[in-house]
């Protein structure tokens, strides 16, 4: 039996460029942009001071300035990607696919390298207490990954107005300028959060030196993990059972920021939600 196109013409979606137009201009239907993320890793066990070190100079937490060279200094991510598998059936006619199980691809940074080189020894040494070739012995998985790694997403604007200086508002008192009348800028907005479990690095790639023109020296990291959650606005967002472990029970209502304090004030100014 053939469609009616005269009677599905009625209710078939256009595309007007005026519509898009109007469409997008609202904040939360703008393009989104790839220039806008940070970073934040949890501290795996072996690299806090203790256990294999005396001090905590490889705590990728605290002290702050390891949080800031890995977030400042990561220059690229490829986003984390799942695929699903699958069986095949035949019986009569035409076979069809089923979904089986869900699997996840590796990641990759590209960090730019300090004159310390402090990004690169993070994870040199990472991976040497991780699986040392020196005596060709392996830690323990609990001990060695990274309980949470979060990626978060921003976009320009959208956020709280940032407060003017005092010493701008006596300016505006001064010239007799009421301070609602100035024009206050907003920062970015938090979007949505990736938070990857249980990672710890496999591959630290190789940098290249030349004699050329001086430019900056980068080099990559790629990463294996278990799974990943993406949490976004609770406006938008719903996980019903998608992350359920019993009947309809959500394993986590919230991203469970493991020691927030460690990644920085994007999680404990919004406690932990996204807004």
């Amino acid at each position: 039996m053939s469609l009616n196109l005269s009677s599905k013409r009625i209710g078939a979606p256009r595309t007007r460029l005026s519509e898009f137009q109007g469409f997008f201009k609202g904040n939360d239907n703008h393009p989104s942009y790839a220039n806008r993320w940070s970073v934040g890793f949890s501290t795996p066990n072996i690299l806090r001071g203790g256990k294999y070190f005396v001090t905590n100079k490889f705590d990728l937490g605290e002290p702050v300035y390891n949080r800031n060279l890995l977030n400042y200094y990561a220059d690229n991510v490829n986003l984390p990607s799942k695929q699903v598998t699958t069986g095949s059936i035949t019986n009569v006619g035409s076979s069809y696919n089923y979904a089986t199980s869900s699997t996840f691809s590796q990641i990759s940074m590209d960090f730019i390298m300090p004159r310390s080189h402090k990004t690169r020894m993070l994870f040199e040494r990472w991976i040497s207490i991780m699986s040392s070739d020196a005596n060709q012995f392996t830690d323990y998985y609990d001990d060695y990954v990274c309980p949470n790694m979060y990626i978060f997403k921003w976009e320009r604007g959208g956020g709280p107005e940032f407060k003017l200086p005092d010493y701008f508002r006596k300016i505006l008192r001064s010239l007799g300028i009421d301070e609602k009348d100035v024009t206050k800028y907003k920062d970015d907005q938090l979007v949505g959060i990736y938070d990857i479990r249980n990672v710890f690095p496999f591959n630290i790639g190789s940098a290249s030196l030349t004699n050329a023109s001086a430019s900056l020296l980068t080099f990559n990291v790629s990463f294996y993990y278990e799974r990943y959650r993406f949490f976004g606005n609770d406006i938008f967002d719903d996980e019903g059972g998608a992350y359920s472990i019993t009947s309809g029970q959500s394993e986590t209502t919230d991203v469970e920021f493991a020691k927030a304090y460690e990644i920085g004030d994007a999680t404990s100014q919004t406690g932990g939600k996204v807004t």
